[in-house]
């Protein structure tokens, strides 16, 4: 008969690990998270530099795009995942370029 610790340690063996799926995830998307990092870093200097003239926050940032404080936390952690809609509503409200598309010569925009 299982004792209550081994049942335990059954169940434990059969469920992957969190840290190691994280672990996993972070490897297979590792162009994306740089990509994300210096988006992050590029928003919150932009927050800090109009911090004194504006008084630009991220709960200002939030509220002037129509979204939650929380999502822009998420947003300036890297772990959200930025349609091109949500990056250029934070290009307009912030003044700045995230993304900078290159236009060919052989294409009218």
């Amino acid at each position: 008969m299982n004792t209550v610790i081994e049942r335990i340690e059954a169940i434990e063996a059969k469920r992957e690990s969190g840290w190691a799926k994280d672990a996993k995830w972070r490897s297979l998307n590792q162009d994306w998270l740089k990509i994300s990092f210096k988006i992050a870093v590029k928003i919150l200097r932009e927050i800090r530099r109009q911090k004194p003239i504006n008084g630009m926050t991220q709960a200002k940032l939030a509220k002037e795009m129509g979204v939650s404080a929380q999502y822009i936390n998420k947003v300036v952690k890297g772990r959200e995942n930025l349609t091109l809609e949500t990056i250029s509503k934070i290009e307009q409200v912030l003044g700045i370029v995230l993304i900078e598309i290159p236009v060919s010569a052989s294409v009218n925009v």
